[in-house]
C-alpha cells in the first residue's frame, strides 16, 4: 500500500456514512429544557392544588413547616431534574446537582418527622387512604416523567442508570408535592410511608429503565455494519 493511496474499505465506509448522515436540530441547553419542565412541574401542582380534598391550604401555606416540606421537596426535585438533564451532555458534570437533589430530599424526610403525630386510626382506614395517595403520586408524576425521559433520551447519556434515576427522583417528587397540597392528611407515618416512599421505588424502577432504554445510544454506535468484507 502506498502512503497516498486510501484503502477502498475506507472509502465505502466514508460513503456509508456519509449517505446516513441527516440534519438534526440542536438541543437546547440543559437550563432552557429545565425551565421548560418546570412549567409542566408547576401546572401538575397547580392542577393538584385545584381538585384535591385539603380546604386548609391557604392556612397550611402560613406555617413554616409545611412550607419547608414543601420548599425541599421541590428543590429536590428540580436539582435531580436539573441532574438528568446535564447528564444528557457528555462532558457536562451532573454529580453536585444530584447530590444536592438527595441531601434536599433527606431533609424533607426530616422535616415530616418533626410534624406532630395524629390520632390513631385503623389499619383498614390507613391502607385505603394511603393507597389512594401512592396512586396518586404515580398518577401526578407520570407525565413529567415521560416528558424528562424523552428530553434526555435524546441527548447522549453516559450512565443511564444514574440518569434514569435522577429523572424519577425529579418527576415523582414533583408528584409527592402535588399530593401534598391535595391530601389533607398531615399524619408523618402516613406522609413517609405513602407520599414519599412511592417516590422512592419509582426512582429505582427509573434507574432500571434508564439503564436500558437510555443506553441504547451507545449499542448503535458500536454496531458496524457486516456488509463490507476485506478489500
Amino acid at each position: 500500500m502506498t502512503p497516498d493511496r486510501t484503502p477502498p474499505l475506507h472509502d465505502a465506509l466514508v460513503a456509508r456514512l456519509k449517505a446516513d448522515l441527516t440534519p438534526v436540530r440542536p438541543l437546547w441547553a440543559p437550563s432552557v429544557r429545565l425551565a421548560w419542565w418546570l412549567v409542566l412541574a408547576g401546572s401538575v401542582i397547580a392542577i393538584a392544588m385545584e381538585i384535591g380534598l385539603r380546604h386548609d391550604l391557604a392556612t397550611q401555606l402560613r406555617r413554616p413547616l409545611y412550607l419547608l416540606q414543601l420548599g425541599t421537596l421541590l428543590g429536590a426535585g428540580t436539582a435531580a431534574a436539573g441532574a438528568a438533564f446535564r447528564g444528557a451532555v457528555p462532558g457536562r458534570e451532573n454529580r453536585p446537582m444530584g447530590y444536592l437533589g438527595l441531601v434536599l430530599g433527606l431533609l424533607s424526610g426530616a422535616v415530616v418527622l418533626s410534624e406532630p403525630a395524629a390520632d390513631a386510626v385503623s389499619v383498614g382506614r390507613f391502607m385505603e387512604s394511603g393507597l389512594q395517595c401512592a396512586f396518586c403520586v404515580t398518577l401526578f408524576g407520570l407525565l413529567p416523567w415521560v416528558v424528562m425521559l424523552a428530553a434526555v433520551a435524546r441527548g447522549a447519556p453516559l450512565e443511564g442508570g444514574a440518569t434514569g434515576a435522577q429523572a424519577g427522583g425529579a418527576a415523582f417528587a414533583i408528584g409527592a408535592v402535588a399530593v401534598r397540597v391535595a391530601c389533607p392528611i398531615d399524619d408523618p407515618l402516613h406522609v413517609l410511608t405513602w407520599h414519599m416512599a412511592p417516590v422512592l421505588v419509582w426512582t429505582a424502577l427509573s434507574a432500571a429503565v434508564g439503564s436500558v432504554w437510555l443506553m441504547r445510544w451507545r449499542r448503535v454506535a458500536r454496531w458496524i455494519p457486516p456488509r463490507y468484507g476485506p478489500a
